[in-house]
């Protein structure tokens, strides 16, 4: 399918949780080709979320405000609204996956799982890595591996012109050692969202800090290579020097460049190859209440990307899930919504 641009305006579905009735399309303004309905509403800040082992979608939410360890993980059927409680009481939940029979939770500094038994229900969760350095900032989403393998970041803190230990890293976990994980790039202020296109490439983008001649630095989407280094704090933006940091063009020529770059506190915390068009990635944009569309390069190909608007007016956009139907979920951390996105 053409890459057609879904500049789509804000849909109305008045579904109450529970009722049955069937999502309906957004008539107010989507692009021929392409329509819009709400697929769930009524969550509390929502994070990120996958398809669950029972059909449903499990959300992992704040359910109130973001330091009142009132997390939760609830499942909701998107075809009737109902939603269960599955875990409660969780400090700051951001990343949520399943995989090797657990359900993976990310806290504020914590990486902990339950779990699965017969039925596909959690079980006692368990801590699994505990005092995860972090700077305050949420920690970002799990992403499952096709090697099944997890990925999950530290947010960046910094100690003079270094980063703090143990941070500014994504790491990756083979759950069959879960208390080993190992560094896979460092450098990443905040490694916020991943996703693996086609190809198997592992793609990551990184919510910037810092000063660059008086100026916040852009944030970032990186090729996320086994062993890269993305130079932060010394390097910011496309491979940009901060020199009070030791920060030279011969230091920072020497790091990974991004493959495009937004608008300084843009915010990019979602990351998905949209299932109608693997030539390219979808980034939410948080702040700016968008996604944008970045073409994947060629092999060899050099020079930053021009990221593309696809969808605004959205409200604190946050998490992107390609689903096997060809569908794409947007969930909308303001709103309490989840949208979907698909050809018509």
């Amino acid at each position: 399918m053409a890459r057609t641009p879904l500049v789509i305006l804000l849909a109305v579905l008045a579904l109450a949780p529970g009722c049955g009735a069937a999502p309906v399309a957004d008539t107010g303004g989507a692009p021929p080709g392409y329509r819009r309905t709400v697929a769930a509403e009524g969550l509390q800040g929502p994070t990120q979320f996958a398809l669950g082992p029972d059909g449903r979608l499990w959300v992992a939410q704040l359910a109130g405000p973001e330091g009142a360890a009132q997390g939760e993980v609830v499942a909701v059927d998107l075809a009737t609204g109902e939603r269960e409680v599955l875990l409660d009481g969780l400090d700051k939940p951001t990343g949520l996956a399943i995989l090797d029979a657990h359900l993976w939770v990310a806290l504020a500094d914590a990486l902990v799982r339950a779990p699965l038994d017969a039925q596909g229900r959690p079980g006692p969760v368990e801590t699994v890595l505990a005092d995860l350095p972090n700077n305050g900032r949420s920690q970002g989403t799990l992403t499952v591996t096709p090697q099944a393998t997890l990925l999950y970041e530290t947010s960046g803190d910094q100690r003079g012109p270094e980063a703090a230990t143990g941070t500014g890293v994504l790491w990756e976990l083979d759950p069959s050692t879960p208390r080993e994980p190992r560094p896979f790039a460092i450098g990443l202020k905040n490694a916020y969202a991943h996703a693996v296109d086609a190809e198997g490439r592992r793609w990551t983008t990184e919510v910037g800090d810092g000063r660059f001649d008086g100026e916040p630095p852009p944030d970032e989407l990186n090729l996320a290579a086994d062993g890269g280094d993305y130079g932060w704090p010394r390097c910011l933006g496309d491979r940009r020097g901060v020199q009070e940091l030791g920060g030279s063009d011969q230091v920072c020529a020497a790091t990974r460049a991004p493959l495009a770059v937004f608008p300084a506190g843009a915010t990019p915390t979602g990351l998905a190859v949209p299932p109608w068009d693997p030539g390219v990635l979808l980034v939410a944009l948080w702040t700016r209440g968008e996604v944008v569309s970045v073409p994947l390069p060629d092999v060899g190909q050099e020079g930053l990307a021009e990221p593309e608007v696809v969808l605004d007016g959205l409200d604190g956009p946050q998490h992107l899930l390609a689903l096997p139907d060809g569908a794409l979920l947007v969930g909308e951390h303001g709103s309490g919504r989840i949208l979907r996105v698909e050809p018509a």
